[in-house]
């Protein structure tokens, strides 16, 4: 459901929607199209329930590697980890639950590209040399290891966080934007439909805006408010 950025055909028909042409930049740096298209180790939450997540989860590598080295072996050696991680079926199959709708095939799969991307950086960070055929182990290059390695570790600022400007003529909609929890008849206020919770009741926006808000704190005589 994520169009490529990269697609001509998405580029045009982004262009023919007015989308700015900084936005389509935008898209194309995006880490998280990245760790979600390219790399594919971000996962969404509860898939089976058909819903769009905004947010992406990485699935953690950590517990492996912690018991491991619980148990005296190397946490940070290939093989333990891709033993290991075949070997832990109980969390495998609990993050399969999560993100996966049960499928562990993806989540094993995940797993195994951090595992690859720990190993593979512990060479470079000992200068002990580049191991390509880890990367091929999981389908990657080793470009593609370190690139992911930076996203994940020691991406700067402006490479984590990839929003492009709103635009003049944004402007007016941008200043009566609001959250409809500020608001009475909110979200937990009303009795659950065949679609959720006020399923078919407009959402409630604030029209209030800065200058009437000041007016309405400033004023003598009486509370005054724009709706």
């Amino acid at each position: 459901m994520l169009l490529d950025p990269h697609d001509p055909a998405v580029i045009r028909a982004a262009q023919a929607a007015d989308i700015p042409a900084d936005w389509l930049e935008a898209a194309k740096k995006s880490p998280i199209y990245k760790l979600i298209k390219t790399y594919k180790v971000a996962l969404p939450l509860h898939p089976e329930y058909r819903t769009m997540p905004m947010v992406w989860y990485i699935p953690p590598l950590s517990p492996v590697v912690d018991l491991l080295k619980s148990q005296g072996h190397d946490g940070e050696q290939a093989n333990n980890l891709f033993g290991a991680i075949d070997a832990l079926r109980i969390p495998v199959e609990y993050l399969a639950e999560l993100f996966t709708a049960g499928d562990t095939d993806v989540v094993t799969g995940v797993l195994q590209k951090l595992a690859a991307m720990r190993s593979y950086m512990r060479g470079v960070t000992l200068e002990t040399g580049r191991d390509n055929a880890l990367a091929e182990a999981v389908g990657m290059t080793g470009e593609e290891i370190e690139q992911m390695y930076r996203l994940l570790a020691i991406a700067k600022y402006d490479e984590r966080y990839v929003i492009p400007k709103a635009h003049v003529e944004q402007a007016h909609n941008l200043e009566e934007m609001g959250c409809s929890l500020d608001f009475e008849e909110g979200p937990g206020m009303f009795e659950s439909g065949p679609f959720g919770e006020a399923s078919g009741r407009p959402v409630p926006v604030a029209l209030e805006i800065f200058n009437a808000a000041r007016l309405r704190q400033t004023t003598e005589g009486g509370v005054h408010e724009i709706r």
